[in-house]
């Protein structure tokens, strides 16, 4: 999982249950390597980013269809742990895809179908209310569709890409771990290898509306999304 379909370095999370350290086993021949830098940022409740009307971590419901424990992403991200939080995803992540993942070490991007929606939720919720609505998989997905699926410019809004070449920016030393990073910066998923796996996150029924049948809306520009390092 990290920012670019199959697993490789720089995006996101498998530490805790059964990962390997440092998440070698997750992001194994991604060039982004360097010193993982902690910083750990205030909570929402002290910085005053929660706006009114907004999720409060209190009414999150820790829901699984996996029996997963989600008391220790809640505690982190209470604690304005960014970067932990992080690692935490990607863990639980490999954990909700199933038995293969987790031997694996990584996720497989037609795994996610199978991801009930009430764990991906529970997650997308938890980074919501305690970061006053910046971070998430909903915040994500709303960015990418405003622009129209379309890869480039979605990673320099949520500042995934860096310069006039939009140059990836290392994992995980160059990501942004605090509140004072943009709309839709955290959780990362990592896309080295493709934006398949984040298609498939965002895409899910966690997340996507519902048509009048019941039924996700269709994908657009799938397959001619492309982005360049």
């Amino acid at each position: 999982l990290g920012p670019r379909g199959a697993p490789p370095p720089r995006g996101p999370g498998a530490a805790r249950s059964g990962a390997k350290p440092g998440l070698e086993g997750l992001f194994e021949g991604d060039p982004f390597a360097g010193p993982t830098v902690q910083r750990a940022a205030d909570p929402v409740a002290k910085t005053g980013a929660a706006r009114s009307g907004a999720l409060r971590p209190e009414d999150v419901e820790l829901r699984s269809g996996r029996g997963l424990d989600y008391a220790p992403l809640r505690d982190l991200l209470a604690a304005g742990e960014w970067q932990r939080a992080d690692d935490e995803t990607r863990a639980l992540l490999i954990r909700m895809a199933g038995e293969a993942a987790e031997e694996r070490g990584w996720v497989y991007f037609t795994e996610v179908k199978a991801i009930p929606a009430e764990d991906l939720q529970t997650v997308d919720r938890l980074w919501a209310a305690h970061s006053g609505g910046k971070f998430g998989y909903s915040a994500q997905r709303q960015l990418w569709v405003k622009n129209r699926r379309q890869w480039g410019p979605f990673f320099q809004q949520i500042d995934w890409t860096t310069g006039d070449n939009a140059a990836y920016r290392k994992w995980p030393a160059e990501f942004l771990y605090d509140l004072e990073a943009p709309k839709g910066h955290l959780p990362l998923t990592n896309c080295l290898r493709g934006t398949q796996l984040f298609t498939e996150v965002l895409e899910h029924p966690a997340f996507a509306p519902k048509d009048a049948k019941g039924k996700g809306k269709a994908k657009k520009n799938l397959d001619r999304v492309s982005f360049s390092l």
